[in-house]
């Protein structure tokens, strides 16, 4: 049974196409993004980006709740990023086939984004849960039968299907999911600037399945913000903490029935938020108050601390005398830089925390897609799932 909230967007859905579309005409929308304005006459695009679930990730936000204790001075929604990788695939020339994909990417994310790594012990580190939920995400919007009325499959849109190389690359590898989140958290901490952004794309090449630069100070402007985000942001002390804290205050309202594993999966920030403030539980207003009450940690330059979480360092391709060669093996400064950022990082998100099991099968159906992996997902649960709430004290 799909969530109330579903049939909320669907409304919506129903109400735009029946006012926007025809059987004869579909009118071109113009879409905005700051890479430029795009107009989209495809229809399958214009039914895609006013369809329910692009709406729903309009109140996801990217950093899930560390956007609601560390202000920046302007947040991004899933929605912003999914668009900004569409637009990216589009100037570069992308298929039809990979531009959707590239819209559609993160639909799946959950409430408060990777949190759900977390509460659903995630320990991939090719992969998130929303990517391993993905393929059922889309069903569950029956995007699947949008696709099959414009002779697509749904096979052919996903985005770790390993058909698009031009969207999804591994690292430390350029990708145009990769571009276009590094480009946006070097924007938001001024370590790039729009002027930046727009240098570094000219000199940005896609051919035979590569990204490469045409200029090492391009490729290294970027290269080096993809170490200050990892550093900084993907893998700090706040980043972790956070994260933590609101996984059990999700496991708590998940435990007492005060959210459904639906409102994981289908609902938004902002009502998911409400519904834990408003909570009279004493157990997650604690989570809420050490949440809010979170002091940034200040760091040495020159620290050496291990941080836990994913090193997302890029190491793009130059041109260079008619080869592409790596920047690391170009440039001994961001070599060494590259290397100090990476040694760093505890490659896994659950180091030094203890585990228990507890058994979700009252919260998920048989159809939850818990235990499903890539394109091969069963869409069946185990009888427990191990869930990571605690930290030790060491």
């Amino acid at each position: 049974m799909k969530h109330p909230l579903y049939y909320c967007f669907l409304v919506i859905y129903i109400t735009i196409t029946t006012a926007c579309f025809s059987s004869e005409q579909t009118q071109p929308l113009t879409v905005n993004t700051m890479y430029g304005d795009f107009t989209v006459t495809e229809p399958i695009l214009i039914e895609l980006f006013n369809s329910p679930i692009m709406e729903r990730i309009k109140y996801i936000r990217q950093h899930g709740t560390l956007d609601y204790i560390i202000k920046q001075k302007k947040e991004y929604t899933r929605y912003e990023h999914c668009v900004g990788v569409w637009a990216l695939l589009r100037m570069y020339g992308a298929t039809l086939e990979e531009q959707i994909a590239g819209l559609l990417h993160d639909a799946s994310h959950t409430v408060f984004s990777h949190v759900a790594d977390v509460l659903f012990n995630h320990t991939s580190l090719h992969s998130s849960y929303q990517d391993d939920i993905h393929e059922w995400f889309l069903m569950q919007y029956n995007i699947n039968e949008l696709l099959a009325r414009h002779n697509l499959s749904l096979e052919s849109v996903l985005h770790k299907s390993g058909d698009h190389t031009m969207l999804e690359q591994d690292l430390p590898n350029l990708c145009a999911d990769r571009l276009d989140y590094n480009f946006r958290e070097a924007l938001l901490t001024d370590v790039l600037t729009l002027d930046d952004v727009t240098t570094i794309l000219d000199d940005l090449h896609f051919a035979d399945g590569n990204w490469f630069f045409t200029s090492v100070d391009s490729a290294k402007k970027l290269a080096m913000a993809s170490l200050m985000s990892t550093e900084y942001v993907w893998s700090s002390h706040a980043n972790q903490f956070i994260y933590t804290w609101t996984a059990r205050a999700l496991r708590r309202a998940l435990d007492i029935g005060l959210l459904t594993a639906d409102d994981i999966h289908f609902s938004t920030d902002p009502i998911v938020w409400d519904k834990l403030w408003l909570s009279n539980d004493e157990m997650i207003a604690d989570c809420l108050k050490i949440i809010v009450n979170y002091q940034p940690i200040a760091e040495e330059s020159d620290t050496t601390t291990p941080l836990i979480g994913k090193f997302r360092g890029l190491n793009p391709l130059v041109l260079q005398n008619n080869q592409l060669q790596q920047l690391t093996d170009i440039d001994t400064d961001y070599d060494n830089e590259y290397t100090r950022v990476k040694k760093r990082i505890v490659q896994t998100a659950r180091k030094g925390w203890s585990y228990y099991e507890t058994s979700f099968d009252s919260f998920f159906p048989n159809t939850a897609p818990l235990h499903c992996n890539g394109r091969n997902q069963t869409h069946t649960t185990k009888n427990s799932y191990t869930i990571n709430l605690h930290t030790t004290t060491s």
